[in-house]
């Protein structure tokens, strides 16, 4: 047995001991948990022959800026990287061993029917997944191996209406460990995120409980409640636009492409960008997967220069006019329309579930949103913001 010395907040001991097929391991923001299973996922693959393990997100492209980025810092940074082949490629490490870890996305579910010998399962984000893709999963993970198979699901409550609430909390099925944690328990976290945490207990206490202490709940006031998650064919739109929010390193890059249908007042939102660290230069070639020479791409008028750095890349971009009253104008408008989300736009439905209005210390509601967290929803205004003038709304 391979002896690996990592530093693991105290409060995952129970979770480490646990071999029930489910854990559950949730909480607030800040806890460490996806930190957590990464760690130990690395440590059992290195001590125990014989393991593979598959990691799942609901869509694929997500898992590469996320686990597969988590579990590649953590063996450099442990000097553990004579010890795994990891290829970025098909995002896969491989142990010296002939352990594996392999990751995959919902979005493409007939490559996991080739998949064998699973031992193990991380599904991130769960609250991403529907009930039906995890009982799915749950049939897949079976036959024999060396180890009791397990399935670790890892996610941050939002809404006391999830699935996940009433499968493993109200009729908590056998078999099953549930482990809570919040920034609270993480002794690794830095001051000054603890201090942003914290700082919304003044700011806005309901957002607290359930973003940093992980308690269920529906977040209130929420701005956008005309809006659905379902499959629909992307094609055949004709009507499309497409907006940009600048973002590089704490904030992303966001792009949207939807299809407005102005006499049904139907939104679709086909597809988005959700990028971390992206060069302005990257993020015109992810563009032009979506939009040619002719499509017009509304960016916020805040950065001029990465306006102009986009037209030089070949992205046909002009600056959105903004102005006084913008936002809450544009959000009336949105409102009057039904907003029909394709389930592969993870980030937007996260966003639009939690868009909702200040509130003051004594939770009376104030007549301005929440600027967080509202990044594609920003571009879906940009985006559209051309109609929204030429039903003379007033935004100046």
């Amino acid at each position: 047995m391979m002896m690996i010395n990592f530093s693991l907040n105290p409060i995952y001991k129970k979770a480490y001991k646990s071999d029930d097929r489910y854990r559950i391991i949730y909480g607030g923001a800040g806890s460490g948990k996806s930190y957590y299973v990464a760690q130990e996922l690395i440590l059992r693959h290195l001590q125990d022959k014989g393991r593979k393990t598959l990691i799942l997100r609901k869509v694929g492209k997500t898992i590469r800026n996320s686990v597969f980025s988590l579990l590649t810092e953590i063996i450099n940074e442990n000097g553990l990287s004579h010890l795994f082949t990891i290829k970025k490629g098909d995002m896969s490490i491989r142990c010296i061993n002939g352990n594996e870890i392999i990751t995959q996305g919902l979005d493409d579910v007939e490559k996991l029917k080739s998949i064998s010998g699973i031992t193990d399962i991380w599904i991130e984000e769960a609250s991403e997944i529907t009930q039906k893709d995890f009982e799915q999963i749950d049939l897949r993970l079976r036959g024999k191996t060396a180890f009791k198979k397990q399935i670790t699901l890892t996610f941050n409550p939002i809404s006391n209406l999830s699935w996940l609430k009433y499968y493993f909390f109200d009729r908590k099925p056998t078999d099953t460990f549930i482990l809570k944690s919040t920034y609270k328990d993480n002794k690794f976290i830095d001051d000054d995120y603890k201090k942003a945490i914290e700082k919304l207990k003044e700011t806005d206490y309901q957002y607290y409980r359930i973003y940093a202490l992980g308690d269920w709940g529906e977040i209130g006031n929420v701005i956008y409640k005309n809006y659905e998650v379902k499959e629909f064919d992307k094609k055949g739109f004709a009507n499309r636009f497409y907006g940009v929010d600048w973002g590089f390193a704490d904030d992303p890059f966001a792009f949207i492409e939807i299809n407005l249908d102005k006499k049904k007042k139907i939104i679709h939102v086909l597809n988005e960008l959700y990028l971390f660290g992206s060069s302005n230069e990257r993020s015109a070639r992810k563009i032009k997967e979506f939009v040619d020479e002719r499509d017009i791409v509304t960016c916020d008028s805040s950065e001029p220069k990465s306006i102009s750095e986009f037209r030089q890349y070949g992205i046909n971009a002009y600056g959105a006019k903004k102005g006084k009253g913008s936002i809450e104008n544009g959000i009336r408008w949105i409102q009057g329309y039904e907003i029909i989300i394709h389930p592969s736009c993870i980030n937007f439905t996260n966003e639009i579930s939690k868009y909702k209005m200040k509130e003051d210390k004594h939770g009376n509601v104030l007549p301005v949103p929440v600027d967080r967290d509202n990044h594609l929803l920003d571009t879906l205004r940009y985006a559209i913001e051309s109609e929204i003038v030429n039903n003379e709304w007033s935004f100046f």
